[in-house]
């Protein structure tokens, strides 16, 4: 996800300069996202607010988002103003900015554009334990063949290595006539 968070930081047209830096700087800007994403649908408004100036900016970047992506799909530019809506999710969560300062129309208005731009038009997805769960298994196994392929060659010492350090993790392996099989250490 982080690649393609990269790749709309750029406009279509724009050539992409790919650097560990840019990747770095991109998993951050990410993971900033997501988290506001996260934090965004677990905040309900309380149903007491007026409209303040608050209301007002908020309904200006709305506005600016839709603007950004009916202008030549300049996702740039969209991508920089959810960033200021990260920023006002980020203010309303850490009590810096009360709910109280915004109307209920306008929170609701801008949890449902947030995360309809986070997950419909950016094309981001929520991460769960299961996906996370899934890699790490895929991880293990790949680091089984490794080893396997180690052991069929008598490189013995890839193989101690590579169980050790899956050990040093707590993840056993049992070689057995059927093949290698894992479980964690509890």
């Amino acid at each position: 996800m982080a690649v393609r968070f990269f790749m709309l930081q750029s406009h279509y047209r724009s050539t992409l300069d790919l650097t560990d830096q840019a990747m770095q700087a991109a998993e951050k800007g990410y993971k900033k996202l997501m988290d506001a994403a996260q934090a965004i649908e677990a905040m309900h408004h309380p149903g007491k607010g007026n409209t303040t100036d608050a209301d007002k900016k908020i309904f200006e970047i709305l506005a600016a988002m839709e603007n950004d992506m009916n202008d030549d799909f300049n996702t740039p530019k969209a991508l920089a103003d959810t960033f200021e809506l990260v920023n006002y999710i980020n203010k309303l969560k850490d009590g810096h900015l009360n709910f109280n300062e915004v109307s209920v129309d306008t929170f609701n208005k801008m949890k449902d554009t947030f995360l309809k731009f986070v997950y419909d038009i950016f094309g981001f997805r929520k991460e769960t334990a299961t996906d996370d769960n899934g890699m790490f298994d895929g991880m293990v196994e790949l680091l089984i063949t490794i080893r396997n392929e180690a052991r069929a060659n008598k490189d013995w010492a890839t193989s101690d290595l590579i169980r050790d350090k899956l050990k040093e993790i707590g993840i056993q392996l049992k070689d057995g006539k059927d093949g290698t099989t894992w479980s964690k250490i509890l």
